[in-house]
């Protein structure tokens, strides 16, 4: 194979370099497993019913082959059919490179993803948490928990799949919870048309009862969108020493405690001199002289202001951005007890943007409950993204529901692989998809002699400080 680019030599490629694989860091995902001993707990979950004389696999390694496949980004089980040679990945599983040895293939792959039942699942679930507890070296004070749901679009016709008006398609709707470090404690699939309270109940009781288990008088924190707005959730947690940050869907009820500071962030921004259509329904603006003079006072101050103040002044015109706090207590008519509303109002020249985050926190400051508190749920949807993206949990093609299930966990399990690497080499706000192809992706010569086996990795990779890292990190 040649190619001429006009040098003054001719480029020829041949497929002699010997016995080279591109996914020369996937034995920092055995360290991390090995580590953690993850695979091997996982396949103490799921039942072994095929006979013994005929197993070729065991289960520890066929989980062991997805996990590490997915993490390098092979998530498929038809990439087995490719990838069961590979020197690299046999080599991962404990497999001689130069043995003639070969992974499972495609077809034992996804007999295993179908051995799942009901029940390996739900001890797989527990796995997550005890997973956690003992990756921490020492108790905790506070484990803050974040909860989500995402979209899990289906093709098909895949069991227990359904019609979903708010994302408009055809779905799964897995539940999510994270730690704030970002540990996935749940990955709980669920119908298309679920009920968001009874399953983020049933976990939560679940989650806060194991950690409590291992570390008696820990405290709770927890943060949620508006799906998760529920008396259920609010008495729960009140019950149980957690302190919670969740969204509230505004209606007439909270917009009418909310008015005067609307009107004070609208009679702020009027004193900008700023002019918009959209807040004539908000109220009459100022007198067009009077506004006019405003502007003059404000041109005059930043011209005898410092340089600093100057900055702020033009970052605030051009954000015209105006933000109040402010706080009520309410009650619903189902409910039993009034309970605290924090209120952010932001004003820009579209109108006013006002949010409710509902709470049982003590903390005093409004500002401090919604932005340090409540607007820490916002990096969810980064391990989301993470999780669907890069990791491709979504994959979820097979007929029943307990096999997609088993599938969203195997990806689950990548993602903690990936995880405890970044945590223990203190690169923690690295992405999958940067550590795939800063650690994962890495050129390496495979040569096995007499005595040992010998990896050549690319000379000339840029990442090599990052893959030292990695690698030192489990030593």
């Amino acid at each position: 194979m040649t190619l001429d680019l006009g040098l003054s030599r001719k480029i020829v490629q041949e497929f002699d370099g010997g016995e080279v694989c591109t996914d020369g860091g996937l034995l920092i995902l055995r360290k991390a497993d090995d580590y953690l001993r993850l695979t091997e707990n996982a396949s103490y979950c799921i039942k072994e019913t095929r006979l013994p004389s005929q197993v070729l696999h065991s289960t520890r390694r066929l989980f062991q082959q997805r996990v590490y496949s997915i993490a390098a980004g092979y998530e498929d089980c038809n990439d087995a059919g490719k990838l069961r040679g590979d020197a690299m990945h046999r080599l991962a599983l404990g497999y001689e490179p130069d043995s003639e040895t070969c992974l499972a293939s495609q077809p034992s792959l996804s007999r295993f993803e179908a051995r799942a039942d009901a029940d390996t699942n739900k001890a797989l679930q527990s796995l997550l948490v005890h997973t956690y507890i003992r990756s921490q070296k020492k108790k905790p004070k506070v484990v803050r928990l974040a909860m989500d749901t995402t979209c899990d679009e289906v093709y098909g016709y895949q069991q227990m799949s359904f019609w979903n008006g708010y994302y408009e398609t055809f779905c799964y709707a897995p539940l999510l919870i994270f730690t704030d470090d970002g540990f996935p404690l749940c990955a709980l699939l669920r119908p298309g048309n679920p009920n968001p309270i009874d399953d983020a109940l049933r976990m939560l009781k679940k989650i806060v009862h194991e950690i409590r288990l291992s570390w008696p008088g820990v405290s709770f924190e927890l943060t949620a969108d508006a799906a998760f707005n529920s008396s259920e959730i609010f008495e729960y947690c009140e019950a149980n020493d957690i302190t919670y940050f969740i969204a509230a869907a505004s209606h007439a009820g909270l917009t009418y405690y909310s008015q005067d500071l609307v009107q004070k962030c609208r009679k702020e921004f009027e004193k900008s001199g700023i002019e918009s259509p959209e807040l004539k329904k908000y109220g009459m603006l100022k007198d067009p002289k009077e506004r006019q003079r405003i502007w003059r006072q404000r041109e005059e101050r930043i011209r005898f202001s410092t340089k600093e103040q100057g900055r702020m002044q033009e970052r605030f015109e051009n954000d015209l951005h105006i933000r109040k706090y402010g706080e009520c207590t309410y009650r619903a008519r189902e409910w039993k007890k009034e309970r605290r509303f924090i209120c952010r109002v932001d004003y820009t020249e579209k109108g006013p943007d006002v949010r409710f985050v509902v709470t049982n926190s003590r903390l005093k400051s409004a500002r401090k409950v919604y932005e340090e508190k409540y607007c820490r749920r916002a990096r969810c949807e980064n391990w989301i993204k993470d999780l669907k993206t890069y990791l491709k949990s979504d994959r979820t093609s097979c007929q029943e529901f307990d096999a997609n299930q088993f599938r969203l966990l195997l990806h689950t399990f990548a993602y903690i692989l990936i995880w405890e690497t970044r945590k223990k080499a203190r690169m923690p706000e690295m992405t999958v998809h940067t550590f795939q192809l800063q650690v994962l992706k890495i050129g390496v010569l495979i040569q096995a002699r007499s005595r040992k086996i010998a990896l050549h990795l690319a000379s000339g990779f840029v990442w090599k400080e990052q893959f030292r890292q990695a690698w030192n990190a489990f030593t």
